[in-house]
């Protein structure tokens, strides 16, 4: 091959000089896209039925064929993978050699176990510039199948063990065990990991296996076993396996990636053994993948566990409630559905005592969770931590009772979709990331459709009267309040999607630095209509709020307006909420009341203003919806970069 400049199968990534190669993939094939690959300046085109080899082939070709000038090592496996490939970098890191180390734990920008082979060519280019003489990779079913790996050459090649799964993808377990050998016959060397063990090294049996499997890899690069074994004695499990989190509760927390029935199986099993009170289980099944396993998983769990908690794990377009479903088709013990991953781990602490084991299984180390084609921010460790540090000081009361009769719909306002999720969902995780342990939902119409998905570690408050107004909602919920709260927020379920954690804590640290009995937040809108106007004196304070079909011409053009966030001391809530009189046009009673009320009896009131517009979005209509959907788009596909 001549000179190039680039290798890729994305058309819109060609640039003069470099070579195309159309592969058809499962949703999109790169054949329809030649044309535009030879208008970017495509000096070449590759093509047809053995294309995805050809890629593999010029993949490595154009980095200098890397893997020739390492001994490469590569783990395949239905389980255990990662944890394998750990301990042999470790292995060969404590032995003092130059190591690369490829896994899902790794390699976190390329959303799969397996980079594409471009960029994994790409990776291996920088170990030989780095002068590394080994490298490690997590091969998986679906890199073998798509000639992920073709054009690496493998020194060694593990195989951990081999169960059903990914068979919505390779459809049955014959072609599926196919797929993994062929890699494994590939190799140099080959190390199939034995069914049984006598070491001890690791919690687990499954993981002595990984060990075992480990140090017969190295073996073949030269090591002695027994010197392989010692370097062990430093080595910690990788993220997300069997990771436990201290905590001074008395019960112990471990997260674990356990994805599938056997693994499922293996980590409760053990964590059982460690157990002095009840083992509870938290997990789901992801979704567009294998739907067989999700009742052997709710089996499997409701035998060993003393409770299962059944939750999201990436539902994609699938209904999270029809996962939850067949997850508890053949479920034996005692079980509960929550599902919101965030409140399931909520529910799980809350009711955790003494002696108590809690296991988070599924995410393990992942920092995202697939809603639709949406990936959102998500990991199960920072969700535990921000339970285990809530304050317990700080309540907060979500209204969330409104039909929002210019929806055009009927279900209730607060659980109509952003980017695949409930618009309340957003919510509530954001009040968990800001801190919030107690949390009151309000609902009324459709109650039962607002309590399905928010059930958990939520309280639910129920306003009798839907149309009794945004302090008579407020006074509903506030009769759950927990007993220890010195500061309440009140806040609306339709239109707080898009705070982050930090405004709320800010909101909050400005009410107590200026020690208010009341705090809202304001924004500055270009276009302000409809919305209530936010009066100052010239001093700067606050000094009332009109709705606008009562403003002058001269409020008309004030800016600030209310967006409907509110912290309170919760005892000058407690005296003056109740004193929230009836609107003698509308018969409804309204929170901006307690404004007024603040001010008239000259006590201390503060406005926090948005310093990121943004991050109110009132929804109202289809129209406001579409746009939250817009908005909240962009943030995620800002998150991911």
């Amino acid at each position: 091959m001549g000179k190039i400049l680039g290798v890729t199968n994305d058309s819109r990534k060609v640039k003069p000089g470099w070579v195309f190669v159309a592969v058809k993939g499962l949703t999109v094939d790169g054949h329809d896209y030649i044309d535009e690959a030879r208008k970017n300046g495509a000096v070449e085109i590759y093509q047809g039925k053995n294309s995805r080899e050809r890629l593999g082939e010029l993949a490595s070709e154009f980095y200098g064929n890397p893997s020739s000038k390492l001994k490469v090592i590569g783990v395949t496996g239905t389980k255990g993978k990662t944890t394998t490939c750990h301990l042999i970098y470790h292995i060969l890191t404590k032995l003092g050699k130059k190591v690369g180390l490829i896994s899902s734990i790794t390699t976190q920008g390329f959303h799969t176990t397996t980079p594409d082979v471009i960029s994994l060519n790409q990776e291996l280019a920088k170990m030989v510039k780095n002068g590394y003489e080994y490298a490690v990779i997590e091969v998986s079913s679906h890199a073998i199948h798509q000639k992920r790996v073709v054009g690496v050459n493998f020194e060694v090649g593990v195989l951990t063990n081999i169960a059903p799964e990914h068979l919505d993808y390779h459809k049955t377990f014959k072609e599926y065990k196919k797929v993994k050998m062929s890699f494994i016959n590939s190799c140099r060397y080959k190390v199939i990991s034995p069914g049984e063990t006598d070491l001890n090294i690791l919690p687990g049996k499954f993981n002595n296996l990984n060990v075992e499997a480990a140090v017969h890899a190295v073996e073949f690069l030269g090591i002695n076993k027994q010197e392989a074994l010692k370097t062990l004695d430093s080595f910690d499990l990788p993220e997300g396996r069997l990771e436990e989190m201290k905590n001074d509760k008395g019960f112990k927390i471990f997260i674990d990636f356990a994805h599938t029935p056997d693994s499922l199986k293996a980590a409760l099993t053990y964590l059982k053994t460690l157990t002095h009170g009840k083992l509870i289980s938290v997990f789901g099944c992801a979704g567009e993948r294998d739907h067989k396993k999700r009742s052997k998983m709710g089996n499997i769990s409701t035998q060993v566990a003393d409770l299962s908690i059944f939750t999201a794990e990436d539902p994609r377009s699938e209904n999270v409630f029809n996962i939850l479903r067949q997850i508890k088709q053949n479920a034996r013990g005692n079980f509960v559905c929550i599902p919101e991953r965030g409140e399931a781990i909520a529910y799980a602490l809350s009711i955790a005592r003494k002696g108590d084991t809690l296991a988070f299984l599924g995410k393990g180390h992942e920092k995202t969770m697939a809603y639709g084609k949406f990936e959102n921010p998500w990991s199960d460790k920072e969700a535990i931590y921000n339970c285990l540090n809530a304050d317990i000081t700080k309540s907060v009361i979500v209204l969330a009772a409104g039909k929002g009769s210019r929806m055009k719909s009927n279900k209730p306002k607060v659980i109509h979709e952003i980017c695949g999720r409930p618009m309340i969902s957003y919510s509530l995780e954001n009040l968990r990331r800001a801190g919030f342990k107690d949390i009151v939902v309000v609902t009324s119409f459709r109650k039962n459709l607002v309590k399905r998905i928010i059930q958990g570690a939520v309280k639910i408050a129920f306003q009798k009267n839907p149309k009794g107004g945004t302090a008579d909602a407020a006074e509903s919920g506030f009769k759950l309040v927990s007993k220890d709260s010195k500061v309440i927020v009140v806040i609306n379920g339709d239109d707080s999607a898009f705070y982050t954690p930090e405004t709320i804590k800010n909101v909050i640290g400005m009410h107590q630095d200026k020690k208010s009995v009341l705090t809202f937040v304001s924004l500055e809108k270009e276009n302000p209509i409809g919305l209530g106007r936010v009066l100052r004196d010239k001093k700067g304070n606050v000094s009332g709020i009109v709705e606008e079909k009562n403003t002058t011409d001269e409020q008309k053009k004030i800016r600030e307006v209310n967006d409907g966030l509110y912290v309170f001391d919760k005892n000058w809530l407690t005296k003056n909420l109740p004193a929230v009189k009836k609107n003698e046009i509308t018969g409804e009673r309204y929170i901006t009341e307690l404004i007024e009320m603040a001010i008239s009896k000259k006590e201390s009131v503060s406005a926090y203003k948005l310093p990121n517009p943004d991050e109110w979005q009132g929804i109202n209509t289809p129209e406001e919806l579409e746009k939250a959907q817009e908005k909240m788009t962009a943030r995620l596909n800002n998150d991911k970069n």
